[in-house]
């Protein structure tokens, strides 16, 4: 049974998040000289998460590509290349009665390219999933809104600096390059690094 585009990137996610997470944990382990001890309780809070954001994550995406398609068509003229007339091709004369056709080509739309670059990981997607991710783990954690408001002040500018760090290039090639059905897939492979980042910072908050 052929699953549903959202179903294979969400799960596609969860699965490549799901590894961040526990080498994010033997990193942490190691780094404090400690015997590895695999906590489930981060793991599952972690897996929690990408399952609640990633669906998000997948609609934001073809928000994103409805909004500021990525490709464009424009009627152009060319000289038709030899053996077309035989083919059946409707040809207009010019001056010097040289065959011509017009057609549609599809051609990328570069303005919409940057502003849904910029939309994503410049403003609203940096803004969104780092947001998202200090209230879910707080809440996971059980902290209090106080708490909360208070992890805000002190990780999210930070955490949106150190995301520019890694996602405007990634994303510049998602929005360009990779179909939106799977740039949720895309991104958590290059978050794999990044997620490793983001486990490190959950432990400690």
């Amino acid at each position: 049974m052929k699953l549903p585009p959202i179903a294979v990137a969400c799960l596609s996610a969860l699965a490549i998040d799901s590894c961040s997470n526990v080498i994010a944990q033997r990193l942490k382990a190691w780094n404090e000289s400690k015997p590895f001890v695999f906590d489930r309780v981060l793991f599952t809070q972690f897996a929690i998460m990408v399952v609640i954001m990633a669906p998000v994550n997948f609609h934001w995406q073809n928000w994103l590509e409805r909004a500021f398609p990525g490709w464009k068509t424009e009627r152009r003229t060319r000289v038709v290349g030899q053996g077309e007339e035989e083919k059946g091709i409707m040809l207009k004369e010019d001056e010097e009665r040289m065959g011509v056709v017009e057609e549609e080509v599809r051609v990328r739309d570069w303005w919409n390219v940057f502003r849904k670059w910029f939309t994503d990981c410049i403003t609203m997607g940096a803004l969104l999933n780092q947001s998202a991710f200090l209230v879910l783990i707080g809440l996971m954690k059980g902290k209090t809104v106080p708490l909360i408001v208070q992890d805000f002040r002190n990780e999210l500018f930070g955490l949106i600096f150190d995301s520019y760090k890694v996602w405007p290039i990634a994303n510049f090639f998602s929005t360009t390059y990779v179909p939106v059905e799977r740039r949720i897939i895309f991104l958590s492979f290059c978050g794999l690094l990044w997620n490793i980042y983001l486990s490190l910072v959950a432990a400690r908050l």
